[in-house]
């Protein structure tokens, strides 16, 4: 309904000019119908534009992290790890899935090496959502689709160890599509499909397939 909003006022704002200008006695009618004009152009791009903004500014921030974890030599992979574990939601980059997070670290090692703590976009989202349905599915609906309106739909299926969650009407930012980052943690969509899916499932969890075709979106956790 939103978005129909700024077109539907533009249409009315142009219908409503030209009538004033072919209409002398309804000049009047002019001012108003450029008024509405501006304001559904407005109303249809300001918020899209503000977006791109937001996403470039914070591009800064997902550089840093992308550098960080090329430093310290981990492989482009995350594994989400629920509140029940780590305190809060969060991701490890750690060449395999943490078996315990020590509260509050940032860094800390494994037996196969060093691990780095990322606050996600999932994780942030999870405070937007509030509480979850228990059934995983149930829970995708409530946060990406009711809450967060990144999505008009997703569907779960189980197959052989593997999650494969599918969207349709997938409408989302891109925060960091060509950084190292994007590897690690899958695009916003996958983040709060995972942060979701761990905090529902109870367990580490981590994106190892992610496909787009147009605005359909699938989504695979292991």
């Amino acid at each position: 309904m939103r978005d129909e909003v700024g077109p539907s006022l533009a249409l009315i704002g142009a219908a409503a000019t030209l009538l004033g200008l072919l209409q002398p006695n309804l000049t009047p009618l002019v001012a108003l119908g450029l008024a509405a004009l501006t304001v559904g152009v407005l109303a249809s791009w300001e918020p899209a534009a503000r977006e791109r903004v937001v996403a470039k500014l914070a591009e800064a921030g997902w550089e840093n992290t992308a550098a960080l974890i090329q430093a310290m030599g981990l492989p482009p992979k995350a594994y989400y790890v629920p509140s029940a574990v780590a305190g809060r939601p969060v991701a490890v980059v750690a060449q395999g899935p943490p078996l315990e997070v020590p509260r509050g670290a940032l860094t800390f090692k494994t037996p196969g090496g060093p691990a780095l703590v990322l606050a996600t976009p999932g994780g942030k989202a999870l405070e937007l959502c509030g509480e979850l349905p228990g059934d995983l599915g149930e829970a995708l609906r409530t946060c990406v689709v009711n809450a967060l309106g990144l999505a008009r739909s997703v569907s779960v299926a189980e197959r052989g160890g593997e999650y494969v969650v599918e969207y349709s009407g997938v409408s989302a930012p891109e925060l960091y599509e060509r950084l190292v980052v994007r590897s690690a943690l899958g695009g916003v969509v996958a983040s709060v499909t995972a942060a979701v899916a761990a905090e529902v499932l109870g367990r580490p969890l981590e994106v190892v397939e992610e496909r787009r075709v147009g605005r359909r979106l699938v989504v695979v956790l292991r």
